[in-house]
């Protein structure tokens, strides 16, 4: 998991654009709730490695977390939690 992206880092621009409204951003985050779902009902079946799996389960709750702070999120809190779950999608899902 990463942590929130800094001026520094690259702006996945695929993924998400400047003026992102809070409907992509829950996109995106539920996105990446979806991923962790898959795996954590896989690891059911599997064997996975226990902290593997704890760490997917936190990441996930996290990742619903802050779905709901977008509720009330501001425009710059609503980008800020867009750009580090577009970033975390597109971590997860290259191969």
């Amino acid at each position: 998991m990463t942590g929130p992206l800094t001026p520094e880092d690259p702006t996945p621009d695929s993924l998400i654009s400047a003026g992102t409204d809070a409907g992509q951003a829950e996109d995106t985050v539920q996105r990446v709730i979806d991923w962790y779902n898959a795996r954590l009902t896989a690891a059911r079946t599997g064997n996975q490695d226990p902290e593997q799996v704890a760490t997917w389960r936190a990441s996930r709750d996290q990742a619903a977390d802050d779905l709901d702070r977008l509720e009330d999120a501001d425009e710059d809190e609503t980008v800020q939690i867009a750009l580090v779950y577009a970033a975390r999608l597109k971590e997860l899902t290259q191969p």
